[in-house]
């Protein structure tokens, strides 16, 4: 626990510099442009935050990939290259051409994983907008059957896409010297992910000139590369705002939305995009996923393929490939898929994972443990290889491995609510209900909102003699799934002990 206070202390020390960095930007110059007043506030709550206590949304640590987990992590593969985080390692060389976008191996954190079937510990990502027959979308109501029929019919539109247009310049030749060398130190920032710095640089170019497209496209995947997706998002609407026709613009907008669970609003904006570009393979590719969010899997599935065709290079539809055929019972399907990309990229760490988890679900476990191992291997610091080799071992009644494995996710991502529902899990099964109970409620502590966090601190409590506890517990998840029946067995039965 000490070890895990240290972790926080560390963290809080970076958030303070950064609140700190942001609040200097800020106020070092008078704020010639909108997004300046809204950064001095964002900096300012963060400090406060940090300050009180309070972890700060989304920023200390990744987002879970493991079954029933968030990938819509905040990274993805972008057009003409591979990935939706902004993470690529070279900056653009025009306004927002596909080669500004993330790199591809980004993109493996960046899909749901699709419920498992094997026995998992509890995991704490958002509730999934699933949408109805009768969701209206485009403008138009909008089904399975309607979603395939309508990505078979998608015609470009007339005008062409303004991605790549060069912007003409109205600064005076001193501005715009100074507008350039922010530029090439926001991009030499970014291509090595410091993105605080990057930040600073690209919104000094957009305090110059408030019309640089480049600049306002780096800033906003700069934000995503943050989680500031809500900010993001306005400097995608005001390059859209600037040419209505930029299909890249278009595509960021949807990874935004999608990063914020919007998935109606992504589904608009990637639609918009691949009128514009027939041949964005990215905006395919997350259409695909906003389709398999809903459960609409053959529609999907028809986007993915539609992307591999355009570029069959790309990594993340094959990852959605696999997810759908998970989710339609062809274990088989998506373990090709999985493999397909290791074909491709031998030492990914994330496709190793996802390949692990794969095997595990059809409990391969003694692959699935080999598999987490590699990709432990391959990148340190992946937690969700540790937390995913936890839950490997533990099926494998290798439990004093598996909790060494759990104790490592926890030190690499203290702030994932899933890393510590791993320990739980694994404490769990060791006997341990009091650790079990110390870990479920921190991963509440982390997502509050979690039903089935609610419900395994309840069984913790219920191990532990607390039957009180355990009941409140499982109200608190019954209320929130009130279609499930286990639940409500699971209830009746602690009530039935506590009246005995």
């Amino acid at each position: 626990m000490q070890g895990m206070n240290n972790i926080q202390r560390n963290e809080n020390r970076i958030l303070i510099s950064l609140a700190l960095c942001l609040l200097f930007f800020a106020e070092s110059k008078p704020a010639s442009a909108q997004g300046l007043s809204a950064l001095r506030d964002r900096a300012r709550a963060r400090l406060s935050m940090v300050i009180k206590g309070v972890a700060p949304k989304k920023d200390a640590s990744p987002a879970p990939k493991n079954a029933e987990s968030d990938p819509a992590s905040k990274n993805a593969d972008l057009p003409n290259g591979s990935g939706s985080s902004p993470e690529s390692s070279a900056p653009a060389s025009k306004d927002s051409s596909s080669k500004t976008l993330p790199s591809k191996n980004s993109a493996l954190k960046s899909v749901k994983a699709a419920p498992a079937k094997a026995k998992l510990p509890a995991k704490s990502s958002p509730a999934q907008s699933k949408g109805s027959a009768a969701a209206v979308l485009d403008g138009e109501p909008l089904d399975e059957e309607n979603a395939l029929k309508m990505s078979q019919d998608d015609l470009a539109e007339e005008g062409g896409d303004q991605s790549n247009e060069e912007s003409k310049s109205k600064l005076k030749p001193e501005q715009a010297q100074e507008a350039d060398a922010h530029m090439k130190a926001g991009d030499s920032f970014f291509a090595r992910r410091d993105y605080t710095n990057a930040m600073i640089e690209y919104g000094r170019v957009v305090q110059i000139d408030e019309e640089n497209i480049k600049a306002r496209f780096m800033l906003g995947k700069v934000l995503i590369a943050m989680s500031d997706f809500q900010e993001a998002l306005k400097e995608f609407d005001k390059i859209i705002e600037l040419r209505p026709r930029h299909s890249d613009a278009y595509f960021m907008r949807g990874e935004a939305c999608r990063l914020m669970s919007k998935y109606d609003d992504a589904f608009r904006a990637y639609k918009r995009a691949i009128k514009l570009n027939k041949s964005n393979a990215l905006a395919h590719t997350y259409l695909g996923e906003c389709y398999r969010t809903r459960g609409w899997y053959r529609p999907a599935m028809f986007e993915c393929r539609k992307a591999m065709h355009i570029d069959e290079k790309l990594l993340t539809p094959h990852i959605i490939l696999a997810e759908c055929y998970k989710s339609l019972g062809q274990p088989k399907a998506a373990l090709d898929e999985f493999k397909s990309i290791l074909q491709k990229e031998p030492n990914d760490s994330s496709a190793h994972e996802r390949y692990a988890r794969a095997l595990g679900e059809q409990g391969r476990w003694e692959e699935a443990i080999v598999e987490f191992a590699r990709a432990a291997q391959l990148d340190s610091r992946n937690s969700e290889a540790h937390s995913g080799s936890a839950w490997a071992l533990a099926n494998n009644k290798r439990l004093s491995e598996a909790l060494s494995e759990a104790s490592k996710a926890v030190a690499l991502a203290p702030n994932n609510s899933d890393a510590h529902s791993v320990l739980a899990w694994v404490y769990q099964k060791k006997g341990d209900a009091q650790a079990a109970v110390t870990q479920y409620r921190l991963a509440l502590k982390l997502n509050p909102t979690s039903p089935k966090l609610h419900a395994s601190l309840g069984n913790a409590l219920a191990d532990a003699g607390d039957l009180n506890g355990a009941i409140a517990e499982l109200m608190a998840a019954s209320q929130m799934l009130p279609q499930d029946y286990d639940l409500k067995l699971q209830l009746q039965s602690l009530v039935q002990k506590r009246g005995k």
